[in-house]
């Protein structure tokens, strides 16, 4: 007789617990407007810190350390578009040549990289680097420059495409090395769309468009189940691109929903309705940030997997998906479905201006804690990221601009 008034005991300890961390997060505008003031003058303190920490800008932050200090690759690593991404992002907020002239420092050594046809992730590279210094320094002596070598990096990304698969394909998939004849999709190659979307608007071969529409109908139709999850890898017969499974790569088990592969989703179907207008890819990326918002915990900071029962929080995943929903909004005619999505939005933002997520205090230069990079590489989990910082800068320009 006492175990359902311990039940009920325990269940109202949960929700009061719920309702305090509820009342921690949600506030004002005017306390977000502070928040975000305040994040953007110390994130511009530390990027300016960070130049003198790596020093070499031929290396790039990945990821930190547990005590946030950052490990540092070359250009050919997938997250190195980022940190001059990051700085230009800084000049953007703050119009001081020194970030610019560091933006451009960083993004050339990026340009050896335009011609590997060995990554799906040119986008992530490119469109973060050059691409923003394109767009904000249109009348540099390297604005032409730059035109170029997004135009070459997207046609090598292009030349990837597979007919067979009608999507781009990635080559990162271990298991499908012992598979014959598999080739494998990924949910990130969404992100890697926009630079090639550019192009076909800027001088590029115009039906990459159409390439990327039929890559974005066919990951819809074979990544998303129908409660609106997500598969990370879609495995296909690469002669006949028949599907020959489904699971993830990064996420906890198969039937999962990894949350920042969720978060490159959402992201990338934003952007395919802001290249096309179609509004199947409105619809698109309202039902993946639907399932995304209703997934999330009361402080609006994912979990590295959805329904994974090991809690390691995702500051990435929130902040990837936090840029989307400011643009997202945007789109939507029904004031009061726009008015969700913006107030979602501003709750994430919130919550990453904070403890335990924003970094002020710690003497470090990243910006963000508590992001997941690759739970089953233990060094990897709950540390800072560089494309967690990139996408919480991108957020809170994107506030600004409202």
């Amino acid at each position: 007789m006492k175990k359902p008034i311990f039940n009920l005991l325990a269940l109202f300890l949960s929700l009061f617990l719920s309702l305090s961390l509820f009342s921690q997060t949600k506030v004002s505008d005017a306390q977000l407007k502070s928040l975000a003031e305040n994040a953007v003058s110390k994130s511009l303190e530390a990027l300016a810190n960070s130049t003198l920490e790596i020093k070499d800008s031929l290396k790039y932050p990945n990821q930190g350390t547990k005590d946030f200090k950052w490990q540092l690759q070359t250009s050919g690593d997938w997250t190195s578009g980022f940190y001059p991404g990051c700085l230009w992002y800084a000049y953007e907020l703050s119009n001081d040549e020194k970030y610019k002239n560091w933006a451009k420092k960083w993004t050339s050594g990026i340009e050896q990289q335009k011609f590997n046809n060995k990554t799906h992730d040119l986008g992530f590279r490119f469109n973060c680097a050059f691409g923003n210094g394109f767009r904000l320094a249109p009348n540099d002596p390297d604005s032409q420059r730059y035109k170029e070598i997004l135009l070459t990096a997207a046609a090598t990304a292009d030349s990837r495409y597979s007919t067979v698969i009608q999507q781009y394909p990635s080559d990162w998939d271990e298991k499908a090395k012992t598979i014959e004849n598999s080739v494998g999709g990924l949910v990130d190659v969404m992100m890697n769309l926009e630079l090639l979307l550019w192009a076909s608007e800027n001088g590029g071969d115009p039906a990459i468009k159409d390439r990327c529409i039929a890559h974005a109908k066919n990951v819809f139709r074979d990544f998303v189940r129908a409660d609106g999850g997500t598969y990370h890898i879609v495995r296909y017969n690469k002669d006949n691109g028949i599907i020959l499974n489904k699971g993830q790569l990064q996420g906890d088990v198969d039937e999962s929903t990894w949350s920042r592969g969720h978060a490159w989703m959402v992201y990338g179907y934003t952007v395919m309705y802001r290249k096309t207008k179609n509004p199947e890819f409105l619809k698109n990326a309202m039902l993946l940030a639907d399932y995304f918002i209703a997934h999330l915990p009361e402080d609006k900071i994912a979990n590295w997997d959805f329904q994974s029962k090991l809690e390691h929080r995702d500051a990435s995943a929130s902040a990837i998906v936090c840029s989307a929903l400011f643009e997202l909004q945007g789109y939507i005619t029904s004031s009061k479905l726009q008015k969700q999505y913006l107030n979602q939005a501003k709750s994430i933002l919130a919550s990453l201006c904070q403890l335990p997520y924003f970094t002020e205090g710690k003497g470090t230069n990243s910006l963000l804690y508590h992001s997941t990079q690759y739970f089953h590489k233990t060094q990897n989990t709950d540390v800072p990221c560089i494309f967690a910082d990139y996408y919480f800068l991108e957020s809170l320009i994107r506030y600004r601009n409202l």
